[in-house]
């Protein structure tokens, strides 16, 4: 008893950090996301993409910080599914060439998908426009989140190199 005791306690601790992992950014997003922070707001909105909506900016008036929050989404969408026919059914002559193939009628379903919520990030930035802070929240946040371009520190033109969503 003595034993089992400690042992099944290291294993509900570590189904808890599991738990608690998955909803966890990984080390490159959080790298990104902390890429931001001591810049100047002015560079998330040349880098990042604000076409479409993508961007909420909100102005805390008791505060004076300034809320940038990007929502990454996977649009709705319908699509046509075959769910019958196209099977052949026959030889059907042709006259005096020979014969062609009859086919059953496809049947196509449209299928609706909602949309998807991928990730928001919100950079927060104190009232001189510095990004002091970030937060995020959403499933995808570890491959939608995108630091400033490393490569081009200077550039001032959008430079988003992963996929933003729509």
């Amino acid at each position: 008893m003595k034993r089992f005791l400690p042992g099944a306690l290291a294993c509900a601790l570590m189904a808890a950090a599991g738990a608690a992992g998955a909803q966890t950014l990984g080390a490159a997003a959080r790298a990104s996301a902390d890429g931001w922070i001591g810049r100047e707001a002015s560079q998330l909105l040349m880098q990042l993409r604000v076409d479409g909506g993508r961007v909420q900016i909100e102005e805390d008036d008791a505060t004076l910080e300034t809320r940038y929050t990007w929502r990454t989404v996977v649009p709705a969408y319908t699509e046509q599914v075959k769910v019958g026919g196209g099977e052949f059914l026959y030889m059907e002559p042709t006259g005096t060439s020979g014969e062609r193939p009859v086919f059953a009628p496809i049947i196509v379903e449209d299928v609706h998908h909602a949309e998807q919520h991928r990730c928001d990030i919100t950079y927060i930035a104190d009232r001189d426009g510095v990004v002091r802070r970030w937060q995020h929240r959403g499933p995808h946040c570890d491959t939608d989140i995108v630091g400033p371009d490393a490569r081009r520190p200077g550039r001032s033109t959008p430079t988003a190199s992963r996929n933003q969503g729509h």
